[in-house]
Protein backbone atom coordinates (compact mmCIF):
# COMPACT_ATOMS: atom_id res chain seq x y z
CA UNK A 1 0.00 0.00 0.00
CA UNK A 2 1.31 3.48 -0.91
CA UNK A 3 2.49 5.77 1.86
CA UNK A 4 -0.45 7.55 3.47
CA UNK A 5 -3.07 5.63 1.52
CA UNK A 6 -5.76 3.60 3.30
CA UNK A 7 -8.83 1.69 2.21
CA UNK A 8 -11.59 3.90 0.80
CA UNK A 9 -14.19 1.29 1.78
CA UNK A 10 -14.75 1.90 5.49
CA UNK A 11 -18.00 0.35 6.72
CA UNK A 12 -18.47 3.31 9.08
CA UNK A 13 -18.60 5.62 6.05
CA UNK A 14 -21.17 3.63 4.07
CA UNK A 15 -23.94 5.90 2.81
CA UNK A 16 -25.88 3.81 0.28
CA UNK A 17 -25.92 1.39 -2.63
CA UNK A 18 -25.99 1.52 -6.42
CA UNK A 19 -29.31 1.15 -8.31
CA UNK A 20 -28.57 2.49 -11.80
CA UNK A 21 -25.41 2.90 -13.94
CA UNK A 22 -24.72 4.71 -17.23
CA UNK A 23 -21.51 5.62 -19.08
CA UNK A 24 -20.85 8.81 -17.08
CA UNK A 25 -23.31 8.75 -14.15
CA UNK A 26 -24.83 6.47 -11.58
CA UNK A 27 -27.91 6.57 -9.38
CA UNK A 28 -27.66 5.54 -5.74
CA UNK A 29 -29.94 4.96 -2.78
CA UNK A 30 -28.87 7.23 0.07
CA UNK A 31 -29.83 5.40 3.24
CA UNK A 32 -29.55 8.28 5.75
CA UNK A 33 -29.76 11.37 3.57
CA UNK A 34 -33.43 12.02 4.29
CA UNK A 35 -33.20 12.14 8.10
CA UNK A 36 -32.40 15.85 8.21
CA UNK A 37 -29.77 15.21 10.88
CA UNK A 38 -25.98 15.54 10.84
CA UNK A 39 -23.91 12.37 10.91
CA UNK A 40 -20.60 12.28 12.79
CA UNK A 41 -17.73 9.79 12.94
CA UNK A 42 -14.79 10.18 15.34
CA UNK A 43 -15.62 13.84 15.86
CA UNK A 44 -15.72 14.60 12.12
CA UNK A 45 -18.91 15.34 10.21
CA UNK A 46 -19.76 12.70 7.64
CA UNK A 47 -21.34 14.10 4.46
CA UNK A 48 -24.29 11.89 3.60
CA UNK A 49 -25.78 12.67 0.24
CA UNK A 50 -24.61 16.29 -0.01
CA UNK A 51 -24.17 17.94 -3.40
CA UNK A 52 -20.54 18.46 -4.50
CA UNK A 53 -19.24 15.85 -2.03
CA UNK A 54 -17.18 12.86 -3.18
CA UNK A 55 -18.01 9.17 -2.79
CA UNK A 56 -16.27 5.88 -3.53
CA UNK A 57 -18.16 3.11 -5.34
CA UNK A 58 -16.89 -0.41 -4.61
CA UNK A 59 -15.83 -2.35 -7.72
CA UNK A 60 -13.73 -5.05 -6.04
CA UNK A 61 -10.03 -4.43 -6.65
CA UNK A 62 -10.91 -1.03 -8.05
CA UNK A 63 -13.02 1.77 -6.66
CA UNK A 64 -14.64 4.62 -8.59
CA UNK A 65 -14.37 8.13 -7.23
CA UNK A 66 -17.58 10.01 -7.99
CA UNK A 67 -19.12 13.39 -7.19
CA UNK A 68 -22.68 13.88 -5.91
CA UNK A 69 -24.46 16.30 -8.28
CA UNK A 70 -28.14 15.89 -7.37
CA UNK A 71 -30.21 14.52 -4.47
CA UNK A 72 -34.00 14.23 -4.24
CA UNK A 73 -37.02 12.35 -2.89
CA UNK A 74 -39.64 10.80 -5.14
CA UNK A 75 -43.04 12.52 -5.15
CA UNK A 76 -44.63 9.98 -2.85
CA UNK A 77 -42.04 10.62 -0.14
CA UNK A 78 -41.35 14.35 -0.43
CA UNK A 79 -43.67 15.18 2.49
CA UNK A 80 -41.94 12.73 4.81
CA UNK A 81 -39.39 15.39 5.81
CA UNK A 82 -42.08 17.88 6.90
CA UNK A 83 -42.73 16.27 10.31
CA UNK A 84 -41.38 17.91 13.46
CA UNK A 85 -41.68 14.81 15.68
CA UNK A 86 -38.69 13.15 17.31
CA UNK A 87 -39.05 9.99 15.25
CA UNK A 88 -36.91 9.75 12.09
CA UNK A 89 -38.77 9.99 8.77
CA UNK A 90 -39.10 6.79 6.78
CA UNK A 91 -38.04 7.67 3.24
CA UNK A 92 -35.66 6.60 0.45
CA UNK A 93 -33.57 9.49 -0.92
CA UNK A 94 -31.96 9.09 -4.34
CA UNK A 95 -28.78 10.70 -5.61
CA UNK A 96 -27.03 11.09 -8.95
CA UNK A 97 -23.24 10.91 -8.95
CA UNK A 98 -20.81 11.84 -11.70
CA UNK A 99 -18.24 9.09 -12.34
CA UNK A 100 -14.74 10.63 -12.30
CA UNK A 101 -11.79 8.25 -12.02
CA UNK A 102 -10.95 4.61 -11.24
CA UNK A 103 -8.69 4.00 -8.24
CA UNK A 104 -6.74 0.91 -7.13
CA UNK A 105 -8.08 0.09 -3.65
CA UNK A 106 -4.74 -1.14 -2.29
CA UNK A 107 -2.26 1.36 -3.77
CA UNK A 108 -4.36 4.43 -4.60
CA UNK A 109 -2.99 4.58 -8.15
CA UNK A 110 -5.64 6.05 -10.44
CA UNK A 111 -6.61 5.48 -14.04
CA UNK A 112 -8.13 8.35 -16.00
CA UNK A 113 -11.76 7.62 -16.72
CA UNK A 114 -13.73 4.53 -15.71
CA UNK A 115 -11.74 1.32 -16.14
CA UNK A 116 -14.39 -1.05 -14.76
CA UNK A 117 -18.07 -0.29 -14.16
CA UNK A 118 -19.71 -1.36 -10.88
CA UNK A 119 -22.56 -3.83 -10.54
CA UNK A 120 -26.02 -2.99 -9.28
CA UNK A 121 -26.30 -3.24 -5.52
CA UNK A 122 -22.64 -2.44 -4.88
CA UNK A 123 -21.89 -0.33 -1.82
CA UNK A 124 -21.18 3.42 -1.81
CA UNK A 125 -18.98 5.15 0.80
CA UNK A 126 -18.43 8.80 1.72
CA UNK A 127 -14.91 9.67 0.54
CA UNK A 128 -12.39 10.59 3.21
CA UNK A 129 -11.10 14.12 2.42
CA UNK A 130 -7.46 13.05 2.79
CA UNK A 131 -7.90 10.40 0.09
CA UNK A 132 -9.59 12.89 -2.22
CA UNK A 133 -6.72 15.32 -1.58
CA UNK A 134 -4.12 12.68 -2.45
CA UNK A 135 -5.93 11.83 -5.69
CA UNK A 136 -6.32 15.49 -6.68
CA UNK A 137 -2.64 16.17 -5.97
CA UNK A 138 -1.59 13.10 -7.93
CA UNK A 139 1.11 12.29 -5.36
CA UNK A 140 0.57 8.56 -5.82
CA UNK A 141 1.28 8.74 -9.55
CA UNK A 142 4.28 11.10 -9.41
CA UNK A 143 7.90 11.02 -8.36
CA UNK A 144 8.71 11.45 -4.66
CA UNK A 145 11.23 14.13 -5.71
CA UNK A 146 8.54 16.46 -7.06
CA UNK A 147 7.78 19.56 -4.99
CA UNK A 148 4.27 20.11 -3.69
CA UNK A 149 3.10 23.73 -3.62
CA UNK A 150 0.51 24.03 -0.80
CA UNK A 151 -1.83 26.38 -2.63
CA UNK A 152 -5.24 25.21 -1.40
CA UNK A 153 -7.31 23.23 1.08
CA UNK A 154 -10.58 21.32 1.04
CA UNK A 155 -13.52 23.77 0.98
CA UNK A 156 -15.19 22.42 4.12
CA UNK A 157 -12.17 20.97 5.88
CA UNK A 158 -9.26 23.41 6.28
CA UNK A 159 -7.14 20.73 7.98
CA UNK A 160 -6.72 18.89 4.66
CA UNK A 161 -4.19 20.69 2.46
CA UNK A 162 -3.94 20.32 -1.28
CA UNK A 163 -0.49 20.64 -2.77
CA UNK A 164 0.13 20.64 -6.53
CA UNK A 165 3.45 20.06 -8.27
CA UNK A 166 4.77 23.04 -10.26
CA UNK A 167 4.93 20.77 -13.31
CA UNK A 168 1.16 20.24 -13.20
CA UNK A 169 0.46 23.90 -12.54
CA UNK A 170 2.81 25.61 -14.98
CA UNK A 171 4.40 23.26 -17.53
CA UNK A 172 1.47 23.63 -19.95
CA UNK A 173 0.77 27.24 -18.94
CA UNK A 174 -1.90 28.27 -16.43
CA UNK A 175 -4.97 30.53 -16.42
CA UNK A 176 -6.77 32.00 -13.42
CA UNK A 177 -10.32 32.92 -14.36
CA UNK A 178 -13.26 34.36 -12.44
CA UNK A 179 -15.67 37.25 -12.03
CA UNK A 180 -14.79 40.29 -9.92
CA UNK A 181 -14.64 39.45 -6.22
CA UNK A 182 -14.19 35.71 -6.76
CA UNK A 183 -10.60 35.59 -5.49
CA UNK A 184 -8.39 35.82 -8.60
CA UNK A 185 -5.99 38.33 -7.08
CA UNK A 186 -5.44 36.23 -3.96
CA UNK A 187 -4.80 33.18 -6.13
CA UNK A 188 -2.24 35.10 -8.19
CA UNK A 189 -0.46 36.32 -5.05
CA UNK A 190 -0.60 32.81 -3.57
CA UNK A 191 1.04 31.23 -6.63
CA UNK A 192 3.68 33.97 -6.85
CA UNK A 193 4.65 33.53 -3.19
CA UNK A 194 4.86 29.74 -3.54
CA UNK A 195 7.00 29.93 -6.66
CA UNK A 196 9.37 32.45 -5.08
CA UNK A 197 9.67 30.51 -1.79
CA UNK A 198 10.59 27.35 -3.71
CA UNK A 199 13.28 29.00 -5.83
CA UNK A 200 11.42 30.11 -8.95
CA UNK A 201 11.79 33.25 -11.06
CA UNK A 202 8.83 35.44 -11.97
CA UNK A 203 8.09 38.38 -14.23
CA UNK A 204 4.84 40.01 -13.11
CA UNK A 205 2.99 42.39 -15.44
CA UNK A 206 0.83 44.27 -12.94
CA UNK A 207 -2.00 46.07 -14.72
CA UNK A 208 -3.49 47.88 -11.72
CA UNK A 209 -0.62 48.16 -9.24
CA UNK A 210 -2.39 46.01 -6.64
CA UNK A 211 0.62 43.71 -6.12
CA UNK A 212 2.89 46.47 -4.80
CA UNK A 213 3.06 44.72 -1.40
CA UNK A 214 4.90 41.70 -2.78
CA UNK A 215 8.55 41.35 -1.71
CA UNK A 216 10.04 42.14 -5.11
CA UNK A 217 11.85 44.59 -7.36
CA UNK A 218 9.29 47.00 -8.79
CA UNK A 219 9.62 49.22 -11.84
CA UNK A 220 7.03 51.63 -13.20
CA UNK A 221 6.03 52.47 -16.75
CA UNK A 222 4.20 55.69 -17.51
CA UNK A 223 3.86 59.14 -15.98
CA UNK A 224 3.68 58.30 -12.27
CA UNK A 225 4.66 61.29 -10.13
CA UNK A 226 5.02 59.27 -6.91
CA UNK A 227 7.86 57.11 -8.20
CA UNK A 228 11.59 57.69 -7.82
CA UNK A 229 13.62 58.12 -11.00
CA UNK A 230 15.54 54.91 -10.35
CA UNK A 231 12.31 52.92 -10.56
CA UNK A 232 11.05 54.46 -13.78
CA UNK A 233 11.57 52.47 -16.98
CA UNK A 234 10.77 53.06 -20.61
CA UNK A 235 10.31 51.14 -23.83
CA UNK A 236 11.64 53.67 -26.41
CA UNK A 237 9.71 53.99 -29.65
CA UNK A 238 12.84 53.28 -31.69
CA UNK A 239 13.06 49.82 -30.09
CA UNK A 240 9.60 48.88 -31.38
CA UNK A 241 9.36 47.01 -34.66
CA UNK A 242 7.88 48.50 -37.82
CA UNK A 243 4.76 46.41 -37.17
CA UNK A 244 4.41 47.93 -33.67
CA UNK A 245 4.69 51.45 -35.09
CA UNK A 246 2.06 50.65 -37.70
CA UNK A 247 -0.25 49.28 -34.99
CA UNK A 248 0.27 52.50 -33.03
CA UNK A 249 -0.25 54.93 -35.94
CA UNK A 250 -2.75 52.93 -38.06
CA UNK A 251 -1.65 54.09 -41.54
CA UNK A 252 -3.76 53.11 -44.53
CA UNK A 253 -2.18 50.20 -46.34
CA UNK A 254 -2.19 51.70 -49.84
CA UNK A 255 -0.89 55.28 -49.59
CA UNK A 256 0.24 55.99 -46.03
CA UNK A 257 2.06 52.83 -44.89
CA UNK A 258 4.79 52.96 -47.61
CA UNK A 259 5.47 56.66 -46.86
CA UNK A 260 5.64 55.90 -43.13
CA UNK A 261 8.14 53.08 -43.65
CA UNK A 262 10.33 55.25 -45.88
CA UNK A 263 10.18 58.15 -43.42
CA UNK A 264 11.33 55.94 -40.53
CA UNK A 265 14.14 54.54 -42.65
CA UNK A 266 15.27 58.07 -43.54
CA UNK A 267 15.20 59.20 -39.90
CA UNK A 268 17.27 56.17 -38.90
CA UNK A 269 19.91 57.16 -41.44
CA UNK A 270 19.84 60.76 -40.19
CA UNK A 271 20.38 59.57 -36.59
CA UNK A 272 23.63 57.87 -37.70
CA UNK A 273 24.98 60.95 -39.48
CA UNK A 274 27.22 61.96 -36.56
CA UNK A 275 28.91 58.56 -36.36
CA UNK A 276 29.25 57.78 -40.09
CA UNK A 277 30.29 59.67 -43.22
CA UNK A 278 26.94 60.57 -44.83
CA UNK A 279 28.02 63.94 -46.26
CA UNK A 280 26.60 63.10 -49.70
CA UNK A 281 23.08 63.33 -48.26
CA UNK A 282 21.17 66.58 -47.83
CA UNK A 283 20.25 66.74 -44.12
CA UNK A 284 18.57 69.91 -42.82
CA UNK A 285 17.28 70.38 -39.25
CA UNK A 286 17.26 66.64 -38.62
CA UNK A 287 15.37 65.85 -41.82
CA UNK A 288 16.59 64.00 -44.90
CA UNK A 289 15.67 66.15 -47.90
CA UNK A 290 14.83 64.06 -50.96
CA UNK A 291 13.41 66.83 -53.18
CA UNK A 292 15.71 67.22 -56.19
CA UNK A 293 18.33 65.00 -54.50
CA UNK A 294 20.33 62.09 -55.86
CA UNK A 295 18.85 58.63 -55.47
CA UNK A 296 22.25 56.93 -55.63
CA UNK A 297 23.49 58.85 -52.59
CA UNK A 298 20.52 57.59 -50.62
CA UNK A 299 21.01 54.00 -51.84
CA UNK A 300 24.68 54.17 -50.87
CA UNK A 301 23.73 55.45 -47.40
CA UNK A 302 21.44 52.47 -46.90
CA UNK A 303 24.30 50.10 -47.72
CA UNK A 304 26.69 52.00 -45.45
CA UNK A 305 24.32 51.98 -42.44
CA UNK A 306 22.78 48.53 -42.99
CA UNK A 307 24.41 46.84 -39.99
CA UNK A 308 23.34 49.58 -37.56
CA UNK A 309 20.01 50.59 -39.02
CA UNK A 310 17.91 48.32 -36.77
CA UNK A 311 19.34 49.94 -33.60
CA UNK A 312 19.24 53.55 -34.78
CA UNK A 313 17.63 56.00 -32.33
CA UNK A 314 15.41 57.92 -34.72
CA UNK A 315 13.36 60.97 -33.71
CA UNK A 316 9.58 60.58 -33.47
CA UNK A 317 9.16 64.35 -33.25
CA UNK A 318 10.56 64.68 -36.81
CA UNK A 319 8.39 61.90 -38.25
CA UNK A 320 5.48 64.06 -39.44
CA UNK A 321 7.79 66.44 -41.32
CA UNK A 322 9.82 63.56 -42.76
CA UNK A 323 6.68 62.00 -44.24
CA UNK A 324 6.16 65.20 -46.19
CA UNK A 325 9.76 64.94 -47.45
CA UNK A 326 8.98 61.41 -48.69
CA UNK A 327 6.13 62.68 -50.85
CA UNK A 328 8.21 63.48 -53.95
CA UNK A 329 7.34 63.23 -57.62
CA UNK A 330 9.25 60.97 -60.00
CA UNK A 331 11.67 62.92 -62.21
CA UNK A 332 10.67 62.24 -65.81
CA UNK A 333 13.75 64.04 -67.17
CA UNK A 334 16.40 62.53 -64.89
CA UNK A 335 15.59 59.18 -63.30
CA UNK A 336 18.66 59.40 -61.04
CA UNK A 337 17.00 62.16 -59.00
CA UNK A 338 13.73 62.84 -57.26
CA UNK A 339 11.62 65.80 -58.36
CA UNK A 340 9.59 68.33 -56.32
CA UNK A 341 7.13 67.62 -53.51
CA UNK A 342 3.94 65.85 -54.66
CA UNK A 343 1.12 67.82 -53.06
CA UNK A 344 -1.44 65.09 -53.80
CA UNK A 345 0.61 62.53 -51.88
CA UNK A 346 0.91 64.93 -48.96
CA UNK A 347 -2.87 65.35 -49.00
CA UNK A 348 -3.33 61.56 -48.76
CA UNK A 349 -1.10 61.52 -45.67
CA UNK A 350 -2.58 64.50 -43.81
CA UNK A 351 -4.64 62.49 -41.29
CA UNK A 352 -1.60 60.31 -40.53
CA UNK A 353 0.56 63.44 -40.10
CA UNK A 354 -1.94 65.02 -37.71
CA UNK A 355 -2.13 61.78 -35.70
CA UNK A 356 1.68 61.69 -35.39
CA UNK A 357 1.80 65.34 -34.24
CA UNK A 358 -0.89 64.69 -31.62
CA UNK A 359 1.02 61.72 -30.23
CA UNK A 360 4.30 63.66 -30.22
CA UNK A 361 2.81 66.23 -27.85
CA UNK A 362 0.74 63.81 -25.74
CA UNK A 363 2.24 63.78 -22.20
CA UNK A 364 0.66 60.38 -21.48
CA UNK A 365 2.85 58.79 -24.13
CA UNK A 366 6.18 60.36 -23.10
CA UNK A 367 7.25 57.03 -21.56
CA UNK A 368 7.72 55.68 -25.08
CA UNK A 369 7.82 58.59 -27.56
CA UNK A 370 11.11 60.53 -27.49
CA UNK A 371 11.51 59.52 -23.85
CA UNK A 372 14.23 60.46 -21.40
CA UNK A 373 17.42 58.73 -22.69
CA UNK A 374 18.72 58.34 -19.12
CA UNK A 375 15.85 56.07 -18.02
CA UNK A 376 16.45 52.33 -17.86
CA UNK A 377 15.04 50.52 -20.87
CA UNK A 378 12.69 47.56 -20.46
CA UNK A 379 14.43 45.32 -23.06
CA UNK A 380 17.76 45.75 -21.24
CA UNK A 381 16.09 45.17 -17.87
CA UNK A 382 14.48 41.95 -19.14
CA UNK A 383 17.74 40.67 -20.55
CA UNK A 384 19.61 41.25 -17.28
CA UNK A 385 16.77 39.65 -15.32
CA UNK A 386 16.64 36.53 -17.52
CA UNK A 387 20.40 35.97 -17.36
CA UNK A 388 20.32 36.05 -13.53
CA UNK A 389 19.76 32.47 -12.31
CA UNK A 390 18.65 33.40 -8.77
CA UNK A 391 15.10 33.28 -7.41
CA UNK A 392 13.56 36.66 -8.09
CA UNK A 393 10.33 38.53 -8.67
CA UNK A 394 10.41 41.42 -11.12
CA UNK A 395 7.22 43.49 -11.15
CA UNK A 396 6.45 45.89 -13.97
CA UNK A 397 3.70 48.27 -12.85
CA UNK A 398 1.66 49.27 -15.91
CA UNK A 399 -1.13 51.06 -14.06
CA UNK A 400 -0.06 54.53 -15.28
CA UNK A 401 -0.13 53.60 -18.97
CA UNK A 402 -3.23 55.08 -20.63
CA UNK A 403 -5.66 53.04 -22.68
CA UNK A 404 -5.43 55.46 -25.61
CA UNK A 405 -3.72 54.47 -28.85
CA UNK A 406 -3.65 50.81 -27.71
CA UNK A 407 -0.36 51.63 -26.00
CA UNK A 408 -0.85 48.93 -23.34
CA UNK A 409 -1.46 46.13 -25.81
CA UNK A 410 1.45 47.19 -28.01
CA UNK A 411 3.85 47.39 -25.06
CA UNK A 412 2.92 43.99 -23.61
CA UNK A 413 3.12 42.43 -27.07
CA UNK A 414 6.63 43.91 -27.47
CA UNK A 415 7.60 42.51 -24.06
CA UNK A 416 6.34 39.08 -25.10
CA UNK A 417 8.29 39.23 -28.35
CA UNK A 418 11.45 40.23 -26.46
CA UNK A 419 11.03 37.33 -24.02
CA UNK A 420 10.58 34.85 -26.85
CA UNK A 421 13.70 36.24 -28.54
CA UNK A 422 15.67 35.81 -25.29
CA UNK A 423 14.39 32.23 -25.03
CA UNK A 424 15.40 31.44 -28.61
CA UNK A 425 18.89 32.78 -27.82
CA UNK A 426 19.16 30.53 -24.73
CA UNK A 427 18.87 33.36 -22.19
CA UNK A 428 15.80 31.48 -20.92
CA UNK A 429 16.08 27.70 -20.84
CA UNK A 430 15.01 24.62 -18.87
CA UNK A 431 17.76 25.09 -16.29
CA UNK A 432 16.83 28.74 -15.87
CA UNK A 433 13.05 28.83 -16.51
CA UNK A 434 10.85 31.90 -16.27
CA UNK A 435 7.18 32.26 -15.34
CA UNK A 436 5.38 35.32 -16.72
CA UNK A 437 2.31 36.35 -14.70
CA UNK A 438 -0.07 38.70 -16.55
CA UNK A 439 -2.78 40.29 -14.41
CA UNK A 440 -5.99 41.55 -16.07
CA UNK A 441 -4.71 39.93 -19.23
CA UNK A 442 -7.86 40.79 -21.20
CA UNK A 443 -6.53 44.38 -21.29
CA UNK A 444 -3.42 43.33 -23.19
CA UNK A 445 -3.93 40.16 -25.16
CA UNK A 446 -6.32 41.45 -27.81
CA UNK A 447 -5.77 39.38 -30.89
CA UNK A 448 -6.00 42.13 -33.51
CA UNK A 449 -5.91 45.91 -33.86
CA UNK A 450 -7.26 47.94 -36.74
CA UNK A 451 -9.96 47.29 -39.31
CA UNK A 452 -10.24 44.84 -42.18
CA UNK A 453 -8.10 46.94 -44.54
CA UNK A 454 -5.28 47.51 -42.06
CA UNK A 455 -5.28 44.79 -39.43
CA UNK A 456 -2.29 44.19 -37.14
CA UNK A 457 -1.71 40.95 -35.28
CA UNK A 458 -0.47 41.18 -31.69
CA UNK A 459 0.47 37.53 -31.39
CA UNK A 460 3.61 37.46 -29.23
CA UNK A 461 1.98 35.67 -26.31
CA UNK A 462 0.13 33.41 -28.70
CA UNK A 463 3.54 32.33 -29.99
CA UNK A 464 4.83 31.93 -26.42
CA UNK A 465 1.81 29.75 -25.62
CA UNK A 466 2.62 27.57 -28.63
CA UNK A 467 6.39 27.23 -28.34
CA UNK A 468 7.50 28.75 -25.02
CA UNK A 469 7.36 25.40 -23.16
CA UNK A 470 10.32 23.97 -25.03
CA UNK A 471 12.46 26.88 -23.81
CA UNK A 472 11.27 26.94 -20.19
CA UNK A 473 9.17 30.08 -20.81
CA UNK A 474 5.68 29.66 -19.37
CA UNK A 475 2.73 31.98 -18.87
CA UNK A 476 0.15 32.45 -16.09
CA UNK A 477 -2.73 34.70 -17.10
CA UNK A 478 -5.50 36.09 -14.89
CA UNK A 479 -8.69 37.61 -16.23
CA UNK A 480 -12.33 38.21 -15.41
CA UNK A 481 -13.25 38.08 -19.09
CA UNK A 482 -12.13 34.75 -20.62
CA UNK A 483 -14.10 35.57 -23.78
CA UNK A 484 -11.65 38.41 -24.53
CA UNK A 485 -8.55 36.20 -24.45
CA UNK A 486 -7.34 35.17 -27.93
CA UNK A 487 -8.30 31.62 -28.78
CA UNK A 488 -4.73 30.70 -29.78
CA UNK A 489 -3.60 31.59 -26.24
CA UNK A 490 -6.41 29.97 -24.27
CA UNK A 491 -6.36 26.78 -26.35
CA UNK A 492 -2.75 26.17 -25.28
CA UNK A 493 -3.51 26.51 -21.55
CA UNK A 494 -3.18 23.16 -19.78
CA UNK A 495 -4.26 24.16 -16.25
CA UNK A 496 -7.23 26.28 -15.26
CA UNK A 497 -8.03 27.65 -11.81
CA UNK A 498 -11.59 28.87 -12.28
CA UNK A 499 -13.29 31.01 -9.65
CA UNK A 500 -16.94 32.04 -9.79
CA UNK A 501 -18.10 32.75 -13.36
CA UNK A 502 -21.63 34.03 -13.88
CA UNK A 503 -21.50 34.93 -17.56
CA UNK A 504 -22.65 32.08 -19.80
CA UNK A 505 -20.26 33.06 -22.62
CA UNK A 506 -17.32 32.88 -20.21
CA UNK A 507 -18.48 29.46 -19.01
CA UNK A 508 -18.65 28.25 -22.62
CA UNK A 509 -15.09 29.44 -23.22
CA UNK A 510 -13.91 27.39 -20.24
CA UNK A 511 -15.73 24.29 -21.50
CA UNK A 512 -14.08 24.62 -24.91
CA UNK A 513 -10.61 25.27 -23.47
CA UNK A 514 -10.43 22.03 -21.48
CA UNK A 515 -12.12 18.93 -22.83
CA UNK A 516 -12.31 17.17 -19.47
CA UNK A 517 -14.87 19.59 -18.05
CA UNK A 518 -18.50 18.70 -18.68
CA UNK A 519 -21.92 20.13 -17.94
CA UNK A 520 -21.99 18.69 -14.43
CA UNK A 521 -18.67 20.26 -13.41
CA UNK A 522 -19.49 23.54 -15.14
CA UNK A 523 -22.76 23.80 -13.21
CA UNK A 524 -20.78 24.67 -10.06
CA UNK A 525 -19.06 27.73 -11.61
CA UNK A 526 -21.80 30.34 -10.89
CA UNK A 527 -22.17 29.29 -7.23
CA UNK A 528 -18.56 29.01 -6.07
CA UNK A 529 -17.88 30.93 -2.85
CA UNK A 530 -15.24 33.63 -2.45
CA UNK A 531 -11.81 32.03 -2.65
CA UNK A 532 -13.22 28.75 -3.94
CA UNK A 533 -12.13 27.56 -7.37
CA UNK A 534 -12.53 24.66 -9.73
CA UNK A 535 -9.13 23.12 -10.38
CA UNK A 536 -8.93 21.34 -13.71
CA UNK A 537 -6.61 20.56 -16.53
CA UNK A 538 -5.01 17.91 -18.67
CA UNK A 539 -2.73 16.76 -15.84
CA UNK A 540 -5.47 16.43 -13.22
CA UNK A 541 -7.46 13.20 -13.00
CA UNK A 542 -10.76 14.99 -12.35
CA UNK A 543 -12.16 18.52 -11.83
CA UNK A 544 -12.13 19.42 -8.14
CA UNK A 545 -13.44 22.30 -6.04
CA UNK A 546 -10.80 23.72 -3.68
CA UNK A 547 -10.41 26.77 -1.46
CA UNK A 548 -7.30 28.79 -2.28
CA UNK A 549 -5.22 29.77 0.75
CA UNK A 550 -4.89 33.45 1.65
CA UNK A 551 -1.46 34.83 0.63
CA UNK A 552 0.85 36.50 3.14
CA UNK A 553 1.14 39.66 1.03
CA UNK A 554 -2.47 40.47 0.25
CA UNK A 555 -3.15 42.45 -2.94
CA UNK A 556 -4.45 45.97 -2.41
CA UNK A 557 -8.15 46.17 -3.16
CA UNK A 558 -9.12 48.98 -5.51
CA UNK A 559 -12.77 49.04 -4.38
CA UNK A 560 -13.99 52.08 -2.48
CA UNK A 561 -15.10 51.61 1.13
CA UNK A 562 -18.30 53.61 0.80
CA UNK A 563 -19.62 53.03 4.32
CA UNK A 564 -16.38 54.08 5.99
CA UNK A 565 -15.94 57.19 3.82
CA UNK A 566 -19.53 58.38 4.10
CA UNK A 567 -19.64 57.72 7.86
CA UNK A 568 -16.45 59.78 8.33
CA UNK A 569 -17.88 62.65 6.24
CA UNK A 570 -21.13 62.65 8.21
CA UNK A 571 -19.21 62.61 11.49
CA UNK A 572 -17.04 65.54 10.34
CA UNK A 573 -20.12 67.49 9.27
CA UNK A 574 -21.61 67.18 12.75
Amino acid sequence: MSKGWFSPHDSNRRIGSLVDVSATEAKINLTKAGSGEQTWILGTRLPVGEVNEFVFIDCGQLSILARVVKVWLENGERLSVEGLEDNHPNNNPIGIVQLLVSVDVETGFNHRGVKQYPRLGTQVYAAHPKLVSMLAEGVLNTSTHDLQLPIAEMPHNSSVNIGITPEKLFSRHCAILGSTGGGKSYTMANLIENVYQHGGKILLLDATGEYASLPCESYYVGENSNVKDGQKVTYPHWMFTDTDIRALLRPSAQSQAPKLDEAIKSLKIVSLDKDMDLSSLKIVNGLLIKKNSSKSSFDQAIVTTATRLSEAKWSFAKLAEQIIEECVKPNVKDDSKWADIAENDVGYCLNLISRIKAMSTNPNLKWMIDCDPLLQQIPTLLEEFCIDSGAKILRLDLSAIPFEANAREILVNAIGRKLLSLARHSKIHHKNPLLVFIDESHQFLNKRLGDETSRFELDAFGNIAKEGRKYGLNVVIATQRPRDIPEDVLSQIGTLIVHRLTNEKDQEIVKKAVGSIDQRSASFLPVLGQGEALLLGVDFPFPMTVKIKTPNAKPESRSASFSMIWRAKNHAAK
